[in-house]
């Protein structure tokens, strides 16, 4: 074999060994990508899946809805696949909605969780939330909205700062996270579908290692967030003779243990603005009403959190320098019934 030979021989390998890492490769124009992902039963014990999946119509994008069951998710999400025009990529999930006949069941919901974390294509990173309603009839009443687009409905999660501060967010990984902490609960937003609007926020469930304690209100759980250190910019409180917007909000803890007796003190410092106000209505007539709603909204909620042992504030976490790892572990059950909070708010005029 001559020198030619050789040379053209190996060139000819070359290009193989670069051309043989693009052989799988799915061109964008062919596949089918989901943005949201509903999950619930059907009455004979299946797993149904339904897709939101955007299409293109006439220069507008607009929505689909596919759906799929399955003994499992998987087997489910395969039967979508396969059954699809074009390759289905799950990798650009963004919403996971759980009916609630799922997210009422421990294990069942425990094992939906277990099993977004643990899938190679769905991101971690997707948000969840529940519905009392049929799935797939708040993914497709997208489609009778004026002037909404196919991401709506994982827009209302991101409306942007001081938007709307009382919807929140929550990822698969924190939910997962949760199930194996000792010290914080976790809140999961409830939606259900709009007459006018996509969706509607309803509040939260709050669950404790995947199983629902309790249901809050919009204001209640974003008085929870903020406790959490989370800034309440942008919340409009009605007092009845006045409305104000909230400017700026800081929480500063401080934990004690006395003779094995958890204490916090818990100081919430708010700025506001007066957005309006009956006549005669003074400043210090606003701020000590606000503080006096906040503070009896608090003991309110810290009542039911601590009679079903559910620590959704995460006060918990403010105690591990304080109660050894092993003990931390009883916090709910040990600690968390018996805990003292000296809670006061104090409301400034911007």
């Amino acid at each position: 074999m001559g020198k030619n030979s050789l040379y053209k021989l190996f060139f000819a390998f070359m290009m193989i060994m670069l051309l043989c890492g693009c052989w799988d490769i799915k061109d964008i124009n062919k596949r089918t990508i989901p943005l949201v992902l509903g999950i619930s039963k059907t009455k004979g014990g299946e797993y149904k899946i339904t897709l939101q999946i955007p299409v293109l119509k006439n220069e507008r994008q607009v929505s689909k809805v596919v759906t799929g069951t399955g003994e499992t998710i998987t087997s489910a999400l395969g039967k979508i696949r396969t059954n699809s025009e074009n390759a289905v990529d799950y990798t650009q999930i963004r919403l996971i909605v759980v009916q609630n006949h799922l997210a009422h069941n421990q294990k069942e919901f425990t094992n939906i969780v277990k099993f977004l974390m643990g899938s190679e294509e769905i991101p971690s990173r997707s948000l969840i939330a529940i519905t009392d309603e049929n799935v797939e009839d708040v993914l497709s009443s997208i489609n009778d909205k004026l002037g909404v687009h196919a991401s709506s409905i994982y827009d209302f999660f991101n409306k942007g700062a001081d938007w709307a501060p009382e919807v929140f967010s929550t990822p698969v990984w924190e939910v997962y996270r949760s199930l194996f902490s000792s010290t914080k609960d976790i809140a999961v937003p409830l939606i259900r579908s709009g007459k006018n609007t996509v969706l509607i926020f309803e509040g939260s469930d709050i669950l404790r290692k995947g199983e629902i304690m309790d249901r809050l209100k919009p204001e209640e759980i974003q008085l929870i967030r903020v406790l959490q250190n989370k800034n309440e910019k942008g919340k409009i409180e009605s007092l009845g003779f006045a409305s104000i917007m909230v400017s700026n909000s800081s929480i500063r803890l401080k934990p004690s243990l006395i003779n094995n007796k958890p204490s916090l003190s818990s100081d919430l410092n708010i700025k506001i603005n007066v957005l309006e106000r009956n006549d005669g209505v003074t400043n210090k007539k606003i701020m000590e009403e606000l503080e006096r709603i906040i503070e009896e909204r608090f003991f309110q909620i810290l009542r039911r959190m601590q009679e079903s042992h559910t620590d959704i504030f995460g006060f918990g976490q403010e105690f591990q320098q304080l109660i050894s790892y092993n003990e931390l572990k009883n916090w709910r059950d040990e600690y968390y019934p018996d805990l003292k909070v000296n809670f006061e708010v104090k409301v400034n005029m911007e």
